[in-house]
C-alpha cells in the first residue's frame, strides 16, 4: 500500500485537474476518488468532502508561493533584479503547478467563510512583498519618484496571473521568453529615466586672479 502522504498528494492532484478541468461545482467526490485510484474507503478516510480539498489546495499553494517570493524579496540584489525575478517567480508556478494555479484564482468563490479569510490573509502577505520591491525602487531612486506602487503591483499580478488562461507549454513561446518579455515590460515602465544633468563646474578662481593680475 502507498504511503498515506503519497495518498493524500494523488487526491489533491486529482481534485486540481478535475477543478481545472470541470470546476469546484461540476466535480465530484467520487470522481475525484476514481481519478486518484483511491477506494472510497481511502478517500474518505483523508478527503471528507470536496470544500475540504479545495481548502488545502488554496492553502498549499498559498504557502509555497509565499515562501518562494519571500526568497526574492530578501535577497541582496537590486530593486530592478527582484523585481524581475519576482516575475520570473510567478510565471514559472503557471507553468509548473497549472491546475492549482487554476483552482487557486478561479475556484476561491467556494471557499468557506473560514477558509476564504485564511487564503486572504496569505494573499495579503504576498502584496506586501511585491509593494515592498516597488516601494524600496522608488526609494533608492532606481524607479520613478512618481510611481503608483498599488496600480504597478495590480498590473504586475494581473498581467501574470491572467496568463493561465492561455499559457500553452507546446506553444510558440517558453515560460522563461515569456517571463523575459513580462519583466521587460515592467522593468521599462517604472525605471527613473530623467535625464542626469552635467555638473556645472565652478570658475577657477586661481585662472580669474592671475587674468587680473596680468591686465
Amino acid at each position: 500500500m502507498a504511503p498515506r502522504n503519497e495518498v493524500k498528494e494523488r487526491i489533491l492532484r486529482a481534485a486540481a485537474d478535475l477543478f481545472m478541468e470541470r470546476g469546484f461545482a461540476g466535480t465530484t467526490v467520487r470522481e475525484i476518488g476514481e481519478m486518484a485510484d483511491v477506494g472510497q474507503s481511502s478517500l474518505y478516510h483523508h478527503a471528507h468532502s470536496k470544500g475540504q480539498l479545495l481548502s488545502e489546495l488554496h492553502r498549499n499553494f498559498s504557502g509555497e508561493l509565499f515562501d518562494l517570493l519571500t526568497e526574492v524579496g530578501s535577497s541582496d540584489a537590486s530593486p530592478t533584479v527582484q523585481l524581475r525575478e519576482l516575475i520570473r517567480a510567478l510565471m514559472s508556478v503557471v507553468d509548473t503547478h497549472r491546475p492549482v494555479v487554476t483552482v487557486y484564482l478561479r475556484e476561491s468563490y467556494a471557499l468557506s467563510e473560514d477558509a476564504h479569510e485564511e487564503v486572504e490573509q496569505e494573499r495579503t502577505k504576498i502584496v506586501a512583498i511585491v509593494d515592498t520591491i516597488l516601494r524600496k525602487g522608488r526609494e533608492t531612486g532606481e524607479f520613478r519618484a512618481d510611481l503608483d506602487i498599488r496600480l504597478t503591483r495590480l498590473a504586475i499580478l494581473g498581467m501574470c496571473n491572467w496568463s493561465y488562461q492561455w499559457y500553452n507549454p507546446n506553444g510558440p513561446h517558453t515560460i522563461d521568453q515569456i517571463s523575459k518579455e513580462f519583466a521587460d515590460l515592467v522593468v521599462l515602465g517604472v525605471l527613473d529615466r530623467t535625464p542626469t544633468r552635467p555638473k556645472t563646474s565652478k570658475p577657477n578662481r586661481s585662472a580669474k586672479l592671475v587674468k587680473q593680475n596680468a591686465s
